[in-house]
């Protein structure tokens, strides 16, 4: 597990360590340029050109420190203040002095003539306001220049807690960020700007930062592997659950397919179907493997008896199943509404709604707590899982698209009834996972999965592994980042971006999941 820290948790880490440990913030600014230094001179040539952008705060003070180590091996080194050096911080004042009496060249303003390597050091992870002025006349003109541009800690001009560009933005080549890894670099569309990421340990004790405990990290491949339920040397298929797929329509096959075939695929035992009889053949066709129960989609449920025999029968396959999906291709009409009360009836078996299944969900009040301004909180139980999309979150909630977008931790957070209640998976090119409490945030996947299905992929190994014992919360992470692992499996050894169907990431996790 990697921690991503916003800005109150990375300053709390900083503070912690100077002030209650008693480690000196030149000691950790002088192990932050040696981090910065070493990483420019691993990309360096002997005869490139170096220059240092730096402001007035500590984030300065790490690049011009960094400006120091580097002309001490020898490089050509210039340093450009932006800023009143007045206002400089303490650190900044004497990392100045010290590089002033090794002679070092500083100029106030942006300097003339090339530069190979450009170090960012104007902002730190504090700003948050918009940049202008002198200030965003330097960024422009950073990234103007043809060279390699290292950031210290994040690029100038991002908010570091929400990814957001405050006006203008540096675009780096690389990032060396100190301790933990920053949601602005992590996020959209901050992590545009931040090119290849370095996470430098300059110090920062591990009970300081377990002590602050961040709310969002991060998994990596070996983290996920870890995480898979264990098989059981004697065992069965009633050993690893019972999956129940609600899903498809008379117009629609292929999603209770893609869903049902990824339970399976995370290793589930046994895999039910119930959907319209339409899709019965296919789907005895294409996946075997699976039981199915059929109803007919063509009835009118507003009959009394039709609505009553569709919801014993779903009784039934809700009292068999271990874990149960609900909404890939159902549609909004009726018999949805209908399967979607009866399933949420069930407060012991896990959940998991998806697609149709979250649009319906969506207009019925009594899931929900208006707030004044409008806006809703989703009011489930802990055994439910959602899976929207964006669109579909602004469906749920009533918040603004733009809002979700520039600051989708938080309103994943603010759609939340309470800490522990249902699992939300907000899905975007960075997943947000959070059941109110810790927030993963996915750095796995490609754009090979803005295609079709995908999603049905999703909430399929969501539920296989709910089946198999996990916590909603757990299995959905494990689920987010297993999905976009095979994406760029797929990229790797398959094909392109371009080419990739949702059926294909079912032929890819076998090659990813454990052996």
């Amino acid at each position: 597990m990697q921690y991503i820290t916003d800005v109150r948790e990375a300053k709390e880490i900083d503070r912690i360590t100077i002030q209650e440990i008693g480690i000196p913030s030149m000691v950790l600014m002088e192990k932050a340029a040696i981090a910065v230094a070493g990483c420019i001179k691993a990309k360096a040539k002997p005869e490139s050109r170096i220059l240092s952008v730096c402001g007035m705060g500590n984030n300065g003070g790490d690049g011009v420190a960094a400006a120091r180590l580097l002309h001490d091996e020898g490089f050509f080194v210039v340093i450009s203040l932006i800023g009143n050096e007045e206002n400089a911080s303490d650190e900044m004042k004497r990392q100045l002095d010290i590089a002033r009496k090794l002679g070092i060249y500083i100029c106030t303003g942006l300097p003339e003539g090339e530069y190979d390597i450009i170090i960012d050091a104007i902002f730190g992870i504090g700003l948050s306001r918009e940049v202008t002025g002198e200030f965003a006349d330097a960024i422009n003109w950073i990234n103007e220049q043809d060279a390699l541009r290292f950031a210290v800690d994040v690029p100038s001009g991002i908010n570091a807690s929400t990814g957001e560009i405050l006006s203008v933005a540096v675009a780096a080549d690389y990032t060396v960020t100190f301790g933990t890894s920053k949601r602005g670099i992590v996020l959209f569309p901050g992590c545009n700007y931040a090119g290849e990421v370095i996470v430098a340990d300059i110090g920062f004790p591990k009970k300081v930062i377990e002590t602050v405990s961040p709310r969002a990290y991060t998994l990596i491949r070996e983290d996920a592997l870890k995480m898979m339920p264990k098989r059981i040397v004697r065992s069965n298929k009633g050993s690893y659950g019972k999956v129940l797929v609600i899903a498809g329509s008379a117009q629609i096959s292929g999603a209770c397919y893609l869903s049902a075939a990824a339970a399976y695929r995370m290793g589930c035992g046994l895999v039910k179907v119930f959907t319209a009889e339409q899709n019965g053949p296919i789907l005895k066709s294409l996946l075997p493997e699976a039981l199915v129960r059929t109803y007919d989609s063509e009835l009118d449920y507003t009959q009394s008896l039709n609505r009553f025999d569709i919801t014993k029968s779903l009784q039934e396959e809700i009292k068999w199943a271990t874990t149960i999906i609900i909404g890939p291709g159902i549609g909004t009409a009726e018999p949805a509404g209908i399967m979607l009360d009866e399933v949420l009836k069930e407060k012991n078996k896990a959940i998991v709604i998806d697609a149709d299944g979250l649009n319906v969900l969506a207009k019925k009040e009594n899931y929900f707590v208006k707030r004044e301004d409008g806006t809703r909180k989703i009011c489930l139980p802990e055994n439910v899982v959602l899976t929207p999309h964006l669109q579909e979150m602004t469906r749920l909630t009533r918040f603004e698209l733009p809002s979700i977008r520039a600051k989708i931790v938080e309103q994943a957070l603010l759609s939340l009834e309470s800490t522990n209640c249902q699992t939300l998976v907000l899905k975007d090119a960075r997943t947000v996972v959070t059941d109110g409490g810790e927030v993963y945030i996915n750095t796995t996947g490609n754009n090979a999965l803005s295609t079709g299905g995908t999603g049905d992929i999703l909430s399929g190994m969501i539920a296989g592994l709910l089946a198999q014992g996990m916590r909603p919360n757990k299995a959905a992470v494990l689920a987010v980042c297993f999905h976009g692992m095979a994406a760029e499996e797929y990229v790797r050894t398959k094909g392109g971006r371009y080419s990739m169907m949702a059926g294909d990431l079912l032929d890819i996790l076998p090659q990813i999941l454990p052996k």
